[in-house]
């Protein structure tokens, strides 16, 4: 029977740890990681998903006299940076690991919206609470969402998905948040406040930041991960949900209002979209337990396009939209749950924050594309008519693009492994 190694005074010592593992995976510090990765994700998805009270108050009070779509580019530069910086932020954490990165990222979102509480032009606005705070939330981000996959095993579908949960209820917390502070202080205290909650909270969070795997000598290959078909594939797939991810998350509120829905009915579509995120980011590891990562989340973006293109085109009743709000909320959560999971099978634990990185960029571009494309598509087809068929048309075919992309990504893992892995449970 093997023994545990014993030390000349015949003390038990603990098993040696690979040279390139800094310490064990699936101990109790490993919780301790989700636990701040989800704190981290919750500060700093949070305040972007709260963009949309700012832009509200920026349309009807502040700038009123500029058009919305001017006003839109504060927060499709926070998308854009958060998603795209990722691409240097990765080999930045390579360097000089999670904690410092994650940290800088902290400093910089926090004094982005201070400064942003300052303004007075629209372009200052732009450069601070959407260039600088997308570029610190891009410090954070990628390294949050990879780090518990390093130090899970035994459980990383569930310590993945309970992590990025924390960008789902960020999402429905700082909504909530900041429409109450809007109230009762004004919108440039309410980022002071944002600036102190998401300085203690995520400064905190980050302290806890500890690197498991060492990065191999050299660091990694970004350009030649860059050109792997599979993380191309994986690239694709996050291109072509960017483009088309937010047409409900949009429109849906406005098709309620369409068919006679009170306002506040209408935006509570949004609260339901976020809850089932939240619950759908820790089911997405169950699914991907029992189906594959690569099987679950095609299956998932191949439901939404139909319920998209059917909901939004065929139905109009309050019940129908409920229900396409809690089911696409939880289902599209798929992406942000698994993706990770894929690419540390794929390029290992060490690799994984610049592979999501790259994989982020593509997603940036789908933002950069997406964003105005479907509110010109809207503005030109589906308002004069008072219908929301072009828009349905437009996520359908995005969504079932995104599938289709992770079934190629399939298809390349199966000719390469020669028969190695089943098909049934990539």
């Amino acid at each position: 029977m093997d023994t545990a190694p014993t030390s000349p005074s015949g003390i038990e010592q603990q098993p040696r740890l690979p040279d390139n593992e800094l310490a064990p995976a699936d101990t109790g510090y490993a919780w301790v990681i989700v636990v701040c990765a989800g704190l981290n994700l919750m500060c700093t998805v949070g305040i972007v998903n709260s963009f949309g009270v700012f832009s509200t108050y920026y349309i009807n009070y502040i700038y009123s006299d500029v058009s919305a779509a001017s006003i839109a580019w504060v927060g499709t530069t926070i998308s854009l940076f958060m998603l795209g910086g990722a691409v240097v932020t990765g080999p930045l954490t390579d360097r000089f690991g999670f904690r410092l990165v994650s940290l800088t990222g902290t400093a910089i979102c926090s004094i982005a919206l201070l400064l942003a509480s300052f303004t007075n032009a629209l372009w200052q606005l732009i450069f601070t609470q959407g260039v600088m705070f997308g570029i610190g939330a891009a410090c954070i981000f990628s390294p949050s969402v990879s780090l518990p996959s390093q130090w899970h095993e035994k459980r990383r579908p569930l310590a993945t998905g309970l992590a990025v949960a924390g960008s789902g209820a960020g999402g429905m917390l700082f909504t909530y948040i900041t429409q109450k502070m809007m109230g009762a202080i004004g919108y440039k205290w309410t980022l002071r406040a944002l600036a102190l909650i998401l300085l203690c909270v995520s400064g905190s969070a980050g302290l806890f930041y500890r690197q498991r795997i060492a990065v191999p000598r050299g660091g990694t290959d970004l350009l030649g991960m860059a050109k792997d078909a599979r993380l191309v594939a994986v690239g694709l797939a996050g291109f072509f949900l960017n483009i088309s991810y937010f047409v409900p998350w949009y429109y849906l509120p406005t098709a309620a209002i369409k068919i006679g829905q009170s306002k506040e009915a209408a935006n509570n579509l949004v609260l339901y979209m976020n809850a089932g995120s939240t619950v759908g980011r820790v089911l997405a590891a169950y699914v991907a337990i029992a189906l594959g990562p690569i099987n679950s989340i095609a299956i998932a973006y191949a439901i939404c396009a139909v319920l998209v293109l059917v909901i939004m085109l065929a139905v109009k009743s309050m019940a129908g939209y409920i229900a396409l709000a809690v089911v696409y909320g939880s289902l599209s959560a798929s992406f942000i749950s698994i993706t990770p999971l894929v690419l540390a099978n794929i390029f290992g634990t060490q690799a994984v924050t610049t592979a999501m990185g790259i994989m982020n960029m593509w997603c940036s571009i789908g933002v950069l594309i997406g964003n105005p494309s479907q509110g010109a598509i809207y503005q030109t087809f589906d308002r004069p008519h008072n219908s929301f068929t072009a828009m349905s048309i437009w996520g359908f075919a995005g969504l079932l693009l995104a599938a289709c992309s992770y079934l190629g990504l399939k298809a390349i893992i199966v000719c390469n492994s020669a028969g190695g892995r089943l098909w049934s449970k990539i």
